[in-house]
């Protein structure tokens, strides 16, 4: 063999092993999905994030032909989860149900073993729960003007289910906004802070619908506002926080899937069209609503914007409070 054909031969086997890993992710998106997908959720069995994901798991199975599983791996505000996927082989059959910390602990300046942003390909924001600003039922407050007024001349504690989360964080703006003496008293999960305000320990809970708006509905707490931009449907009754000046008080739990970042586009778009077809389905959007969840069908993009923008508006307040993750 001539010197120059075992160079050319040389740089065709260099050539075509340049070019195998992607043949293999071209031929891996075209038969995706060939075996069962895993969808990993950082919260336990049976709470607001995994309610939805094993609604969602259940319809992608049906579009997408192949048994959707659903993983509980809670622990560390949702670090344990989130890292495990980003970590994951970037095949589409690990994927991430992501509640808010996923943009929270950025927020927050954890150390973080992944970036949200750069390690983990967001298919699609699904659902989100508004929080609510509540009070015990025989406490004199019908406002948010009248929490501030009283928190001006006297100390007022307030409950959230735990320090760094989205109802603390409004709490914290609320606070700096009004210049009221407002006191954060972080649980260790919503049950405790709703048990303690249903007794009167604490005056003001500051929770998500889910699972505090049922108290409401129930006349054990009076609610206050909706930190929402329009009202919700089951809680048609307690005004917005725009409604009452305080327009910047805008929060909600938010729910979305995500995959390991270099996960094929292919990949992506076949989750994406099967999430959004999922939950644009009349049952599915209807059973949301009627729980208290809003639901959404976001692109990738609008949904990796919407991480963005939750990371950059919650940081200031974060440290204009001076709030260090537990």
């Amino acid at each position: 063999m001539s010197r120059s054909l075992s160079r050319f031969l040389s740089r065709l086997t260099a050539l075509a092993l340049a070019f195998a890993p992607f043949a293999v992710t071209a031929q891996s998106a075209d038969a995706y999905p060939s075996r069962p997908v895993r969808i990993v959720v950082p919260f336990a069995p049976g709470g607001a994030t995994d309610v939805v994901a094993r609604m969602v798991a259940q319809k992608l199975a049906e579009r997408l032909g192949q048994p959707v599983t659903v993983e509980n791996k809670p622990g560390a505000a949702n670090v344990i989860a989130n890292d495990m996927v980003a970590k994951a082989a970037p095949d589409g059959y690990t994927l991430l149900f992501a509640a808010a910390p996923i943009a929270l602990n950025t927020a927050l300046g954890m150390k973080l073993p992944y970036h949200p942003q750069t390690d983990l390909a967001p298919v699609s924001l699904v659902a989100s729960i508004p929080v609510l600003v509540m009070v015990n039922a025989s406490t004199p407050y019908r406002s948010l003007g009248d929490i501030v007024a009283g928190a001006r001349t006297a100390n007022l504690n307030y409950a959230t289910a735990g320090v760094g989360s989205m109802p603390h964080l409004i709490g914290e703006a609320l606070r700096t906004r009004s210049g009221a003496q407002l006191t954060h008293i972080g649980y260790k999960g919503a049950v405790p802070a709703l048990q303690d305000a249903m007794a009167g320990t604490v005056p003001i809970l500051i929770d998500a619908y889910i699972p505090a708006g049922t108290q409401v509905l129930a006349g054990k707490l009076r609610g206050i506002a909706i930190a929402a931009e329009r009202r919700s449907p089951v809680l048609p009754e307690v005004p917005t926080t725009a409604e009452q000046g305080f327009p910047e008080l805008v929060g909600s739990g938010f729910y979305g899937l995500l995959a390991p970042a270099k996960t094929p586009a292919a990949i992506i778009d076949r989750l994406h069209a099967a999430v959004v077809d999922s939950v644009n389905r009349t049952d599915v959007r209807e059973k949301l609503i009627k729980q208290g969840y809003d639901v959404h069908a976001s692109t990738p993009a609008e949904y990796a914007a919407f991480i963005r923008r939750e990371i950059e508006r919650w940081t200031p307040v974060v440290k204009a409070a001076g709030i260090r993750p537990e």
